[in-house]
């Protein structure tokens, strides 16, 4: 009786942890080759580096983590003259690597995202990994972020 009170007074409503949801309409998807849930865990709260910062850098690769979300577009974008739906969902990506010795980097990119997708799909992840090397690549509109096998 007494706590119901208290909830009245403080317009608190107390419920299970089964009551907690996600209250948005964003997909995400994880891949990765680190089974340790503690580990990931803090990956995705804190890295060492931003790849952005580390240009001609080698990086000795041992763990990766991609990660893509989708998320429906608030106004899709339609073709005028037919009302065909061209665009109707915003995609972007984060990519998170792990050095031999637990350092770890991250980025944002999606053409660096997309470029190291391509290579784990062509090549695959050993347990010895494998050593690239942080580049900047000329684009129309600037310049993105890459890298390249040593």
């Amino acid at each position: 009786m007494e706590n119901e009170e208290n909830v009245q007074e403080t317009n608190l409503v107390v419920q299970g942890l089964s009551g907690m949801s996600k209250r948005t309409e964003t997909k995400g998807s994880i891949f990765t080759n680190i089974d340790d849930k503690k580990v990931l865990f803090n990956l995705e709260n804190k890295v060492d580096a931003l790849l952005n910062d580390c240009e001609g850098e080698l990086i000795d690769v041992r763990y990766v983590i991609i990660k893509r979300y989708e998320k429906p577009l608030k106004e899709p974008v339609v073709n005028e003259e037919t009302g065909e739906i061209l665009k109707d969902k915003e995609y972007s990506m984060a990519c998170i690597l792990v050095d031999r010795e637990g350092k770890s980097y991250a980025t944002g990119s999606k053409m660096f995202t997309i470029q190291m997708m391509r290579y784990i799909e062509m090549f695959g992840l050993d347990e010895n990994g494998f050593v690239i090397k942080i580049t900047k690549n000329k684009q129309e509109k600037g310049k993105s972020l890459g890298f390249e096998l040593v």
